[in-house]
């Protein structure tokens, strides 16, 4: 197993893939060439022929992916050089901790359980394509496919270190220790817990419901006035291993 830092951070595994100064604009067209040209460079060349194909199965995120269709490639040949570009969608990082995201999806990939990320860019992530197709219910019902999926399953809880910040950065309503305007520090909500967990997180959304109306607020305190009695009756029950963890 890595050594791990003070912030629960495996050494040598995170923190390093590029970053692009540059957002996509869905009103932009060219915004996606280029984040892609920028980690892509060679793709300007004048045989080179980019497209994109929108996936549309997303709630809130866009994801396209480009392809360059040089002459004389098999579709197979283009796959393997193709690369998904995903874009939060507008307002999505008020719910959603997205550096942390980009974190779990670096480490997976150290541990062959995610596609190799290969870039950030301001409001989103560029990944390797994998080609495949995805399960249906049908599927799942066939022993060599369920099987494969226990198995991987098996494979990330036996692999994957579980990390949680010891020493959380302040960062606003997605940060570990942020505060709302009515003063619940988001961090101390289950007492004695590492941050972020279940408790943190229902606690953030709470945090930025919209109050403008008097209905609005009602349903925001009545929201609080549950979490916090869950807390009380949930968060300090023992689980498996420490903090609900296996020590195996």
């Amino acid at each position: 197993m890595p050594s791990q830092t003070s912030n629960g951070v495996c050494n040598g595994l995170l923190g390093h893939v590029r970053f692009i100064p540059l957002s996509y604009e869905s009103t932009d067209p060219e915004s996606a060439s280029k984040l892609v040209l920028a980690l892509r460079p060679e793709w300007a060349s004048p045989d080179s022929k980019i497209d994109f194909i929108r996936f549309t199965d997303g709630i809130t995120n866009t994801l396209l992916k480009a392809v360059n269709k040089k002459e004389g490639l098999s579709e197979e040949e283009i796959d393997n050089q193709a690369i998904l570009l995903r874009a939060y969608g507008n307002g999505t990082d008020v719910i959603i901790d997205r550096p942390r995201e980009t974190q779990n999806h670096e480490l997976l990939m150290k541990f062959g359980l995610a596609p190799e990320l290969l870039a950030r860019f301001n409001n989103g992530m560029i990944y390797k394509f994998i080609r495949g197709r995805p399960t249906t219910p049908s599927d799942l019902r066939v022993p060599s496919i369920y099987l494969a999926v226990a198995r991987r399953l098996a494979q990330w809880h036996a692999t994957v270190p579980c990390i949680h910040e010891k020493h959380p950065q302040k960062n606003g309503v997605n940060g570990a220790a942020a505060s709302g305007s009515n003063g619940v520090d988001v961090d101390t909500v289950a007492p004695g817990k590492p941050s972020p967990n279940v408790w943190t997180v229902m606690q953030k959304w709470i945090l930025v419901l919209p109050t403008k109306t008097e209905a609005q607020r009602a349903r925001q305190a009545d929201l609080q006035k549950e979490l916090t009695r869950l807390i009380a009756e949930l968060s300090q029950r023992p689980g498996l291993g420490e903090n609900g963890v296996s020590p195996t």
